[in-house]
């Protein structure tokens, strides 16, 4: 996914796999970025969904999210 766009950051990863299922049966690629589980422990904790520019809207309609506003998506 070369040029995927945040959709949304999460506390843990396990976090962001859930909400992954739910762009899965939708049919939506993403990527999920972490750190958690690296041999020196997480540098940085969370985990991030990135999808395509292209169904940004769809897959925040997924999710729930708003995207009234361009703040960083934080759960």
């Amino acid at each position: 996914m070369k040029d995927a766009v945040k959709l949304a950051n999460y506390r843990t990863k396990t976090e962001a796999e859930a909400a992954a299922v739910l762009l899965k049966n939708a049919g939506i690629p993403y990527l999920i970025q972490s750190a958690e589980g690296m041999l020196h422990g997480p540098l940085f904790p969370g985990a991030t969904i990135y999808v395509a520019p292209e169904i940004l809207d769809e897959a925040r309609d997924v999710l729930g999210i708003s995207g009234d506003d361009d703040e960083e998506l934080e759960f």
